[in-house]
């Protein structure tokens, strides 16, 4: 594993909240033995879930412990990935965001699609994105 894996929870549709901008959406970063945690992801707010979030093996086996988890409402997303997905943001951060962003603009284009983010960034470098149910 060279890239993180971000694994993404959205809630199903019947569990979704009658207000989507208030939908909770948890990502976890799970970063590989060989990988660095960068200070900047690594000082990030952390969150415990109330719902236990299901790590399959076929992904994270090999993986340190170290996992970050991202617990927000929408719209909490959105101004979170405004700010995270700019050029001027430090890579270790655009390296999770900006997969984080191109799947909310997918799954919630009416939200996320005004969001800009640092396309000069190399797709190369993103964290690898797995939906989770």
């Amino acid at each position: 594993m060279n890239t993180p894996l971000l694994m993404v929870q959205i809630p199903p549709k019947e569990e979704a909240t009658s207000a989507v901008i208030e939908t909770e959406i948890i990502a976890i970063a799970v970063y590989g033995k060989d990988i660095d945690v960068p200070l900047s992801v690594s000082t990030q707010r952390l969150f415990d879930s109330e719902k236990p979030f299901r790590f399959p093996t076929e992904f994270t086996q090999g993986a340190v412990k170290t996992r970050i988890v991202y617990r927000y409402t929408l719209a909490q997303w959105h101004e979170l990935l405004e700010v995270t997905t700019l050029p001027t943001t430090p890579p270790a951060l655009k390296q999770l965001m900006i997969p984080m962003l191109l799947y909310m603009k997918q799954n919630f284009p009416d939200i996320f699609g005004d969001i800009e983010y640092d396309r000069e960034f190399d797709p190369g470098q993103y964290a690898e994105l797995f939906p989770m149910e």
